[in-house]
């Protein structure tokens, strides 16, 4: 009788290959062998169908809610034997998303992090998971959160420890710009203040992206507070250009302006995306401008960077604001997440933009939305990065451990 120790490894990566990511910890137990198989193949991003079949693998904020996301591009054909876009996004069931709305998602080394509330509540919190291990920690505050603090995940380069970046810039009694920077870290599971006082603005919708350990912002230079916020009259203030900016959680501090390709204007969108954990992308879209442009780094450091053109696309009378995207560069196409309303307003859809290099865009429903809300993206690949609180006395046992 065979058993299930006995199956070929070629089988085994294509079973783990299906399972869906919450369930790997299951998997794992099943018996050795699988054990040792999958976290092996987690490392090289196998369990992410990368030989099998190409396509997107990530988790995905819709709604408040987590879902798990797989979008494939390659080679599925309809019943007409055309190519079409196949994306599997499922809630994910689990006992701690169950009574909490989730508001932003952040990934790092195979951890993310979430910044949510429970529904019955507004005092927001951070969860870091590490689905594929399935462990959970929630980091309380060194005093409190706010609902505009910014986060990042990321690592020490040198240690590989892990740190969370949170930062805050308010104005108190509507005229004096107060800044708030804090760092986590794991390894003494504490909070630091961090002396910053920056020269440079990050708008509130911008997400950071973690790359090797840092996280890159876009941003653009501190002009200060309008003049009427300082008693004086209104006056037309020149937009700054964009620059990208990092955050090096090895020397925790900001470094130097780095180039972007685009000088944004109001309601322009530009975000960014990662690649694996190797190259940085930016999107942009002038609001009065056709054209789709993404450009993909060459070279990214935390003091240097260099860009390549990878996509430049017309799209006349299309407009979008989307939050989150990914590319496929063998297939040379971009996929954006947006919302939009429908002419009577009266329902909010979400909508993956697929657009390929002829301009040949493609819509791709995901679901109604409660609100005029983008969906947060991230890509994934399992890690065996520990996150267990940390236990001071008393050893554990190598059984207790597992």
């Amino acid at each position: 009788m065979t058993m299930i120790s006995d199956l070929s490894e070629n089988l085994v990566q294509e079973i783990l290959s299906r399972v869906p990511m919450t369930c790997l910890i299951a998997v794992r137990c099943t018996c050795k062998r699988w054990n040792a198989l999958s976290s092996g193949l987690s490392k090289y991003g196998i369990l992410c169908k990368a030989e099998a079949r190409q396509q997107f693998l990530g988790f995905m904020i819709n709604n408040y809610k987590m879902c798990s996301m797989r979008f494939d591009l390659h080679g599925i054909l309809n019943e007409e034997g055309e190519e079409f876009v196949d994306p599997s996004i499922k809630e994910i069931e689990y006992s701690f998303l169950e009574k909490v709305n989730i508001y932003e998602i952040f990934h790092c080394d195979g951890l993310l992090m979430l910044s949510l509330t429970r529904k019955e509540g507004k005092s927001r919190r951070l969860v870091v998971w590490n689905p594929y291990l399935g462990q959970t920690k929630l980091i309380k505050p060194r005093t409190s959160y706010h609902s505009q603090d910014r986060y990042a995940l990321g690592y020490d380069n040198k240690s590989r420890n892990h740190k969370i970046l949170r930062f805050l810039e308010y104005l108190r009694y509507g005229t004096k710009h107060v800044f708030e920077f804090e760092i986590y870290d794991f390894s003494s599971d504490s909070w630091r203040v961090l002396g910053i006082n920056p020269c440079w603005d990050i708008e509130s919708h911008q997400r950071g992206q973690t790359l090797k350990g840092n996280t890159y912002f876009i941003a653009n230079e501190n002009i200060g507070p309008p003049e009427e916020l300082l008693g004086g009259g209104p006056e037309e203030i020149d937009e700054t250009p964009d620059f990208l900016i990092c955050f090096d959680f090895t020397s925790e501090s900001f470094g130097k302006f780095l180039p972007l390709t685009f000088h944004h204007y109001v309601d322009d969108t530009r975000t960014l995306s990662s690649l694996t954990d190797e190259k940085l992308a930016a999107l942009y879209k002038g609001l009065d401008k056709p054209e789709v442009e993404v450009w993909v780094t060459s070279r990214i450091e935390p003091d240097a960077v260099s860009w390549i053109p990878f996509l430049k696309v017309n799209l006349d009378h299309f407009n979008f604001y989307g939050g989150s995207f990914f590319i496929d560069e063998e297939k040379k196409l971009a996929v954006v997440f947006d919302s939009h309303y429908e002419a009577d307003q009266s329902i909010c859809y979400q909508t993956a933009y697929v657009i390929p290099e002829n301009g040949d865009l493609k819509k791709v429903h995901i679901g109604e939305s409660v609100m005029n809300c983008c969906p947060l993206l991230c890509s994934y690949v399992p890690s065996l990065v520990q996150i267990q609180p940390i236990t001071r006395g008393k050893r554990k046992s190598k059984r207790e451990s597992r």
